[in-house]
C-alpha cells in the first residue's frame, strides 16, 4: 500500500495544473474556482487568501475618479464555499475624489452567500515624508537566504492534494510556521495568476499573503481545539515592490471562545501595513 500511495502521489504531481485558481469566463462577474483554491481544511473548500486577492483584484478594476488604491480591504467568510463558479457583484457606497469605498458580495451559482467585503480606497500622490515618519528598516531575514519549503508538506491537507498554499504560492519560513506553536513569520510569493490571463497586482500579492496570520502563529493544537477566523482585515499604506511579501505575526486567544490573529506586512524594503483576523474558539470534536 505505501508504494501505491507514493505513486498516486507522484502522477498528481505530474498532472497538468490550472492555469489559475479562478478562470474568466464569458461573464466578466463570474468566476470559476479551480482546485488551486483549496484550504486544505477541509474536503473541498476555499482558501481565504485566494477569496480575497480574487475580490481585490475584481474591485481594483472599477473606476475611480482619480488614481486611487485599496488602502483597506475587509472580508466577511460567512460558510464554507465550495469549489464551484462565483459570482461578485459590487456597489459603490461612497464615490469621491479622496475616497471610495466599494461594498461585494460573493455568491454561489444559487445566489447563496459566501461572503461580504468592504473596500476602502484612496487617492494616490506623490509626498514626500521627514525619516522620522518613515517606517523602521527590514529586519526580517530576506529570502534569498532562506530554503525553499517542500511545497507538497507545507500547511495542512494530505500528501499529493493541490491546494492554495501548496501550487499556488511559494514560501520561505523566517521562523515559527505551521509546525511550531507561537509566533512566527514567513516570506510568501504567489507562483500562479489569482485569475487566468490577468496578472497578479501588488495588492493581491499582500492580501494572499495577510490570511495566513492565524495558520503561522497558533498556540493550540489542531487536534484538541477549533481556531478558525471568521474575517480578514488588511490595512495598507503601501503596496509591494516585488513579488515576496513577508508576514510577521502572533495570536491570542481569550477564555470566552474568541482570539485575534494580527501580523504586520513587509516587504524587501520595509513595512506596508497590517493584517487582522477575529478568531472562532472551541473544543475539537
Amino acid at each position: 500500500m505505501a508504494g501505491f500511495s507514493v505513486s498516486v502521489t507522484v502522477c498528481r504531481e505530474m498532472a497538468v495544473l490550472p492555469e489559475g485558481v479562478y478562470l474568466p469566463t464569458d461573464d466578466p462577474s463570474v468566476y470559476e474556482s479551480t482546485e488551486l483554491a483549496g484550504a486544505g481544511w477541509y474536503q473541498e473548500g476555499q482558501h481565504g487568501g485566494a477569496l480575497a486577492a480574487l475580490i481585490a483584484g475584481h474591485v481594483e478594476r472599477i473606476p475611480t475618479l482619480t488614481p486611487m488604491e485599496i488602502a483597506r480591504l475587509t472580508v466577511e467568510i460567512f460558510r464554507v464555499v465550495p469549489l464551484v463558479p462565483l459570482r461578485i457583484e459590487t456597489d459603490i457606497v461612497r464615490e469621491g475624489k479622496r475616497i471610495q469605498t466599494v461594498e461585494a458580495r460573493l455568491t454561489g451559482p444559487d445566489g447563496t452567500l459566501f461572503s461580504m467585503a468592504t473596500v476602502q480606497r484612496l487617492r494616490t500622490t506623490k509626498l514626500s515624508l521627514p525619516p522620522e515618519a518613515q517606517g523602521p528598516p527590514l529586519e526580517l531575514t530576506t529570502p534569498d537566504r532562506l530554503d525553499p519549503f517542500a511545497g507538497q508538506t507545507w500547511g495542512v491537507g494530505e500528501v499529493g492534494r493541490v491546494l492554495f498554499h501548496r501550487q499556488a504560492i511559494e514560501v520561505r519560513e523566517i521562523h515559527g510556521g505551521f509546525t511550531t506553536k507561537g509566533p512566527g513569520a514567513v516570506w510568501i510569493r504567489l507562483t500562479k495568476p489569482i485569475v487566468a490571463g490577468l496578472e497578479v497586482t501588488p495588492v493581491q500579492r499582500a492580501v494572499a499573503t495577510a490570511d495566513f496570520c492565524n495558520g503561522i502563529s497558533r498556540r493550540l493544537d489542531v487536534s484538541e481545539y477549533v481556531f478558525m477566523n471568521s474575517d480578514l482585515t488588511v490595512h495598507l499604506a503601501r503596496y509591494p515592490s516585488g513579488e515576496w511579501v513577508a508576514l510577521d505575526a502572533e495570536s491570542t486567544y481569550g477564555p470566552v471562545g474568541r482570539g485575534v490573529a494580527t501580523g504586520s506586512l513587509w516587504d524587501l524594503e520595509g513595512p506596508l501595513g497590517r493584517s487582522t483576523q477575529t478568531l472562532y474558539l472551541d473544543r475539537s470534536g
